[in-house]
């Protein structure tokens, strides 16, 4: 198991966003096992800035501030109150939901905003 801790966590088919949280991440199917608030100093916990996304696929980034996208995978932008916004890909249509973990590079916390440069990683 692999454990990461960062500012920010966005899990889009909730549309739910939060602060300092730890993601635990199996080694062999790479798959969320569980999320939960950062409290303390866990040994071998990687702490991540900025934010982590917790998705059924690998999150594309939109640098606009509405959703007017059409694209086969989960689109992410940022809205003018500084609220993740999401369109979320037909993957999501089917069950059991199994999760992953993409960190986001370059996601300023501070501002709530994607730069030019951010990237999406996944964590494994």
């Amino acid at each position: 198991m692999k454990r990461f801790a960062s500012h920010r966590l966005y899990i889009p088919h909730l549309d739910l966003w939060l602060r300092n949280h730890v993601v635990e991440i199996d080694d062999i199917t790479a798959s969320v096992i569980r999320y939960y608030p950062f409290t303390e100093e866990i040994s071998f916990t990687e702490w991540l800035n900025g934010l982590i996304v917790l998705s059924c696929d690998a999150p594309e980034i939109s640098l606009e501030n509405e959703l007017n996208v059409s694209s086969e995978a989960t689109v992410l932008c940022v809205d003018e109150k500084k609220n993740i916004r999401s369109v979320l890909s037909s993957v999501y249509d089917k069950t059991p939901l199994v999760l992953k973990a993409y960190y986001i590079t370059s996601f300023n916390v501070l501002e709530g905003s994607f730069a030019r440069d951010s990237r999406v990683l996944p964590l494994i």
